[in-house]
């Protein structure tokens, strides 16, 4: 066996490998003797068929399969000793192959395209963008003390529903005809009258009465699929989320507000000695700016991928990535649809390598037990009290441990992780200009942006 290597381009080159008979003849010939153990011939016994029976049977094939097999780790081999950090995968070369005689050849020539990751050079502190502190206004503290009012606050029934109440009804399922739908949904159905988008469905709903009968396309009132679906228990994949429904009536309750009080603010921060409203209001506002820094950083991380993508020089061997692009998705795209999504595609990669960049000059990584040590905590500030309970502990290394065998769950959590590790790296060495903004203005730029 021999293997060269001729450059085609900046990234790209082909791989030849000269293959000998003696390469594969003794793989192919202990397979063929494995087939001769198992095969069930009329006329022999199981063990008994002539060796060349099964070569004239099943030669061809074994052959193939096994210079492939050769081929593969050969290429596996020789890319990883000669460190060649590859893009895609080898595309085996049509044109220098269409010549080989798989019936009368024992030696080969194969061909086989490559490409190579590009040199990337990085420098975040030349990266500009603004860094955004959602500050409190007196609206956004507004909104979170009526929240903790209703939160606090105690419901009573009522005579007729109004903007602020609450319906609790039955809920059927209708057909097209606008009959109940033979196994349809039946369910129990909660919800605000002030969640519904369409006025003219929130009309016919104020003045609604304990028994009266309404039908309502749910989808319509509430303008989403996840707001419907959490109100009628169902999938937001489910077809039933954009069918109309019969209500009935069953309770209107009316929510008071907890007043606001000392009795309020010890409920809410038991911590905390507030006294006064403006103590109360102060406190809210503290916690609602550290409640948004998440926000904001999850921003600053985006724009910094968007500059990074922007203003770093990634050259990419565009004709290959199609290549391997249509291969490894074989009938699955078309050109004209790989030629409508390679930009989308090229950007992507574009920032795939600068992040593995990144990390490799920045030495990230996240462990297993840093994992494990999220999951520990996120449960234990949720479910499990502060304790020195031995018995607790182990409950809580055994739900770890079934967590940690979620793939899914384990994958989201290493990627939240990668994420927080990469916003640091960029708050401490990106340029950046820290405005103040409200969580009002800061909701409009990242719509406007999108």
């Amino acid at each position: 066996m021999n293997i060269t290597q001729e450059n085609t381009g900046n990234l790209t080159a082909t791989i030849k490998i000269e293959l000998n008979q003696s390469d594969y003849q003794d793989k192919v010939t202990k397979q063929l003797k494995e087939f001769q153990q198992k095969a069930n011939v009329p006329g022999f016994r199981p063990g008994k068929v002539p060796f060349g029976m099964v070569q004239k049977m099943y030669g061809k094939g074994v052959r193939a399969d096994e210079i492939n097999k050769v081929l593969s780790e050969t290429l596996e081999k020789y890319i990883s000793e000669n460190k060649i950090d590859a893009l895609g995968s080898p595309l085996m070369n049509e044109e220098k192959n269409s010549n080989i005689d798989w019936e009368n050849q024992n030696d080969f020539e194969f061909f086989f395209d490559i490409a190579m990751q590009p040199e990337i050079k990085i420098n975040l502190e030349t990266i500009k963008v603004d860094k955004f502190n959602i500050k409190a206004d007196e609206k956004l503290i507004d909104q979170f003390v009526l929240d903790i009012q209703k939160r606090h606050g105690h419901a009573h029934s009522h005579d007729e529903a109004q903007e602020n109440d609450i319906i609790h009804a039955d809920a059927e399922e209708l057909d097209e005809n606008m009959n109940v739908k033979e196994n349809g949904i039946n369910t129990k159905a909660s919800f605000a009258v002030e969640k519904i988008v369409d006025k003219d469905i929130k009309a016919t709903i104020i003045g609604l009465k304990k028994d009266d009968i309404i039908d309502i396309d749910m989808l319509k009132a509430f303008g989403s699929e996840e707001e419907v679906g959490r109100i009628m228990n169902i999938k937001n994949d489910s077809e039933a989320i954009k069918s109309t429904y019969r209500l009935k009536a069953l309770e209107i309750s009316h929510l008071h507000e907890a007043e606001l009080n000392e009795e309020l603010f010890l409920k809410v921060y038991p911590q905390n000695e507030i006294k006064t409203i403006e103590e109360f209001r102060n406190r809210i506002a503290e916690e609602a700016e550290a409640y948004y820094v998440k926000e904001s950083d999850q921003k600053l991380l985006g724009d910094v991928i968007g500059k990074l993508i922007e203003e770093t020089s990634v050259e990419l061997p565009a004709e290959f990535l199609k290549r391997w692009l249509l291969e490894s998705n074989r009938n699955k795209i078309t050109i004209e649809q790989l030629e409508a999504d390679f930009g989308a595609y090229e950007r992507s990669l574009k920032w795939q390598l600068i992040e593995n960049k990144l990390i490799t000059e920045n030495n990230i990584n996240v462990s297993d037990e840093e994992v494990k040590s999220y999951i520990k905590e996120f449960i234990l500030g949720q479910y499990f009290p502060k304790s020195e309970d031995k018995e607790q502990d182990k409950r809580l290394d055994s739900i770890v441990d079934t967590i940690m065998k979620n793939e899914k769950e384990v994958k989201r959590i290493y990627d939240e992780m990668y994420d927080k590790k990469m916003i640091e790296l960029f708050k401490g060495k990106v340029n950046a200009n820290a405005k103040n903004i409200t969580f009002e203005e800061f909701v409009k730029l990242v719509e406007h942006k999108h």
